[in-house]
Formats: structure tokens, C-alpha cells, sequence
């Protein structure tokens, strides 16, 4: 019986554990620069698209806002909404309520539109230009009568003098555009929403991964407070003797190339989940190897490590609808 990944003495609650945790991608980036763009056009929405898995939803809510500060030099009002079905108009408009702080949803008292309303008016009135925005992740799966809602919500707010933007963020594989969804019926929301696009990508390059494995040596911290990294904090004595993950991005490029399912027809673009969960496997192990780390960051070793994370059967479907463009 093989030992189990995490191992004992290993704090349960650190966030690569219970993999609780997001790292600054290049992808991030050029998705803030966008963003960044699309705000500076008073743009009434764009789409960021890309395939599933590859860090969109992780990454936007626990980077964009502070981000766009940061780049803008000042207020970005930001609601993040993870789709969900709604039934009726006032369902979805209690849904959003809550994502803008809202709290519980409305009984009686009054209706939920004009809640939200104000509530987004006073969002907006937080920045100088009175513009304030909507990420609505996982949107590829909104129906016609949703979008339809969607799009009669922007013009009731825009009736108060108030610029809102929609930006769905959509999951579709690399070959695929948002137009498409206007055959579904979505065409006044294409239309409005999605006459700008980003392409949100993973992992492209051996430089990127670098990057992003540099997170777990230096650009962490657990316990807050420590300046302790994920890297040192997992695996101390292997970090006392030199160990960094990102002197391995090499070898974790070429585990992902070699874990391609045969006759691969898609790009080299890999998924943020391979990268993230081959990363842990690998740390996992050396939390218990001690003097003998340097057999845990093998090639042979991280072929293993990112064979666990089902990253052959992604890239199929990857290549499946590459091949079919």
C-alpha cells in the first residue's frame, strides 16, 4: 500500500494543503491590462474567455480588484459574482444583492431591483467616475431570460446616470468566441457586453512557470505575519540546503509536454490546475524527505507528480476541440 500524499506532522490547515491559496500569474497580468483598458474606454463590458481549470476564476477573484487599483491609482468598485440559475428576475437580482454586500434577500418590503440599484449607484459614486462593474464568472451557462434580465438591469442603472460594465467571464475551449452565444439567443447581450475579448491563457512558457513557482519560494507567507514561505514552511531542511521549486521549472515544463495525450493538437498553453496540483505533490513530498529531497525533484519525479493531476485527460479534451476547428 503506497504511503498517502499528505503526510504526518504536516498542519492540516496550511493553505497548499487544503489548497486555499493564489499565486500571481502572467496571465493575471495581461487579464488586469485589459480589464484596465476596457475602463479606461468606459466600455460597457468585455469577455474574458479561456478553457476550464486554467486559473480564471481563482485568479480574478483574488486578484483583479486590487490589481486594477493598484495600475489605475484609484477606487475600482467591483462586484464578483459566481453564476448561479435564477428563476425569475427578482431572483437574480437578490443573487447580485448579496455579491454586492447586499445580505440576505428581500421579503416584502420592497423589490429587489431597486435595492441593487442603489446599491450599485453607491458603489460607483466611490470612484471619480461614477462607473462601477459586474464580473459574473461561469457565465457560458446564463440563459436567454437571464441575459435578457442582465441586459434590462444595465439600462435601468444607466437611467440614473451611473456607468456599469458586465464583463462574463466564460469558459469555452480555445477554438470557440463569444459571438456564438448570440445563436443561443443572446445576441442583445453579445451585442452590449462582449464587443471586447481577452483570452485568458495558462502556463506558455518555461520563463512563466519560473515565475509562478518563485511564488511558493518568496512571494508567500503562512502564518501571516511569519515571512516564512509556502516552500520553506513545508519542506525546511530541503530549503535550509539550497531548494527552490523555481530552479525545477524546466523539468515541470517538460513533465507537462510529456504527459500530452498521444497525437496532441492543441497549443502549448497548460492549465494552471496541472501546474498548481504538481507543485503540491511535489512539496508533499519533500515535507517528509529530509536529506534525501534531491530524488523528489527528478525529472522522473515530476513526470509523477503532475501525472496525478489528471492533466492527460484535460489536455484530451483540450485536442478534441482544437481538432474540430
Amino acid at each position: 500500500m503506497s504511503e498517502p500524499l499528505i503526510p504526518d506532522g504536516l498542519d492540516p490547515t496550511h493553505p497548499v494543503v487544503r489548497k486555499e491559496y493564489s499565486l500571481f500569474t502572467a496571465s493575471i497580468e495581461s487579464t488586469v491590462d485589459s480589464v484596465g483598458a476596457w475602463i479606461d474606454q468606459r466600455a460597457k463590458g468585455g469577455v474574458i474567455l479561456g478553457p476550464s481549470q486554467y486559473g480564471k476564476s481563482n485568479g480574478l477573484a483574488n486578484w483583479l480588484q486590487a490589481e486594477l487599483q493598484r495600475r489605475l491609482r484609484g477606487e475600482v468598485p467591483l462586484t464578483f459574482w459566481s453564476y448561479e440559475p435564477s428563476g425569475s428576475a427578482s431572483q437574480l437580482h437578490n443573487k447580485l444583492r448579496r455579491a454586492a454586500g447586499g445580505g440576505h434577500p428581500l421579503r416584502q418590503k420592497r423589490d429587489a431591483l431597486s435595492d441593487l440599484v442603489e446599491k450599485l449607484i453607491a458603489r460607483a459614486y466611490r470612484s471619480d467616475a461614477k462607473y462601477t462593474m459586474i464580473i459574473v464568472d461561469e457565465a457560458q451557462a446564463m440563459t436567454e431570460r437571464e441575459w435578457i434580465w442582465m441586459v434590462q438591469l444595465h439600462s435601468r442603472v444607466e437611467l440614473e446616470g451611473i456607468q456599469l460594465a458586465v464583463v462574463p467571464v466564460i469558459s469555452l475551449q480555445f477554438n470557440q468566441r463569444p459571438y456564438e452565444l448570440a445563436h443561443t439567443g443572446s445576441a442583445h447581450a453579445s451585442a452590449r457586453f462582449m464587443l471586447y475579448e481577452h483570452q485568458f491563457h495558462g502556463m506558455r512558457s518555461v520563463e512563466e512557470l519560473r515565475a509562478v513557482l518563485l511564488g511558493y519560494d518568496e512571494d508567500s507567507e503562512w502564518p501571516a505575519g511569519s515571512g516564512i514561505s509556502y516552500t520553506a514552511g513545508i519542506a525546511p531542511r530541503p530549503f535550509e540546503a539550497g531548494l527552490r521549486l523555481s530552479s525545477y521549472a524546466s523539468q515541470l515544463w517538460t513533465a507537462l509536454f510529456q504527459n500530452l495525450p498521444s497525437g496532441y493538437k492543441g497549443p502549448y498553453d497548460y492549465p494552471m490546475q496541472s501546474v498548481a496540483l504538481a507543485a503540491r505533490n511535489v512539496l508533499m513530498r519533500l515535507a517528509t524527505s529530509d536529506s534525501a529531497w534531491e530524488s523528489c525533484v527528478t525529472q522522473d519525479a515530476w513526470n509523477q507528480a503532475v501525472a496525478m493531476t489528471g492533466h492527460k485527460a484535460h489536455m484530451a479534451l483540450v485536442s478534441l476541440y482544437a481538432g474540430h476547428r
